[in-house]
This record gives C-alpha cells, sequence and structure tokens, in this order.
C-alpha cells in the first residue's frame, strides 16, 4: 500500500459489519444474537440493528451452552426465548443487507453461524458474509494504522451490534470520514 495517497479501490457502498455471538466456541456452537450496522454513504450517520435468537429444538439438544461464553457475552440462555426465531431473524437480515456482502471479522465462525441460521429457518441468505479486511483495502498506510490502532483501544464488548459498530466505526476513522452518532435500523 502506498502511504501517500488513497487506495484506488472504491468502496461498495452502502456498507454493512455483522457480527453474531455464540452459545460457545466448538463443537456444539450456534447463534445466540446477531447485530448488523448499515452505512449508506460517507454523508450518512451509522446505524445498527440486533436481535438474540431463540434456539431451535435441534440447537437446544444437541447444542451446548458454555457458562465461560456466557461470562464473556453476557447473556443468559434463559434470555434467548426473547429472541426471534431462526426464520425471522434471517427475513430481517435479508431485508436490511439485501444482495450485498455483510463484513465480519469472525471468519469462518460467523459464516458459520450465518449458515445455521439460514438452514434453521429454511430461508435462503439473500446477502453475503464478506472479511472485514476486503473493507480495511480501502484505507491508505496511515489510515490502516489508524483503523487497527482504534480497533485495539475500543475493545469488543461482545454484544453482536456493539461488535459490528465497532467494526463499522474503526473503518470510518482509518478513512477520516465523520460516521456521526449511530441510530437505529428500523426493521417492520
Amino acid at each position: 500500500m502506498d502511504g501517500d495517497a488513497e487506495n484506488d479501490r472504491p468502496l461498495p457502498w452502502p456498507l454493512f459489519t455483522i457480527d453474531f455471538e455464540a452459545s460457545c466456541l466448538g463443537s456444539g456452537t450456534y447463534p445466540i444474537e446477531v447485530g448488523v450496522c448499515r452505512w449508506r454513504s460517507p454523508e450518512t450517520t451509522i446505524e445498527g440493528w440486533s436481535t438474540l435468537i431463540r434456539p431451535v429444538e435441534s440447537w437446544s439438544k444437541e447444542g451446548r451452552w458454555s457458562p465461560a461464553s456466557q461470562e464473556i457475552h453476557g447473556i443468559r440462555e434463559v434470555e434467548l426465548a426473547a429472541g426471534l426465531s431462526p426464520t425471522d431473524a434471517i427475513l430481517a437480515l435479508n431485508q436490511i443487507v439485501g444482495s450485498r456482502a455483510a463484513y465480519c471479522d469472525g471468519g469462518p465462525y460467523d459464516l458459520h453461524w450465518a449458515r445455521m441460521l439460514s438452514r434453521a429457518s429454511s430461508v435462503a441468505a439473500t446477502f453475503k458474509i464478506g472479511d472485514f479486511d476486503m473493507l480495511t483495502a480501502s484505507c491508505d498506510q496511515l489510515g490502516y494504522m489508524r483503523l487497527h490502532r482504534w480497533l485495539d483501544r475500543a475493545s469488543p464488548r461482545h454484544r453482536a451490534r456493539d461488535d459490528a459498530e465497532r467494526l463499522m466505526k474503526s473503518l470510518a476513522r482509518g478513512l477520516r470520514l465523520d460516521h456521526g452518532t449511530s441510530s437505529d435500523i428500523t426493521v417492520p
């Protein structure tokens, strides 16, 4: 990367970041919360949405709940009953993201949880999961350093919307763009 000039690679506006929280890491994991942020253009504010996910019966029976993971994200298993069904969650994500890519830093984990959500709902995801590093390629070398310095200081909260927002705000810092105050995405 050239440290003196912006990268010529245009960003795919609107931009989306996504994050999942899960019952555990490793075998038996299932998604328990999903959050997404949307940034329509450099002139707009970042918007966010999240929901807890009510597990399907097979996840509850065959999956694993980790007290150590609960300690990290702070979501109690009993709270999931108030979440959306996998079908409603994937329909909301499809409505928000459409056919675009939602970028994450969780790599194969987030992809696995997105696929589980889609399979459990029998509704195909219309969006793709992309690697957050693909977005950071739009930053020049100094912007890339600003982005990662901000990410290092803004430790993850381990709640899906907050973590998706953290990624988007770090990108804004890397690009030296004002992201404004975050607002909520309304999903009918």
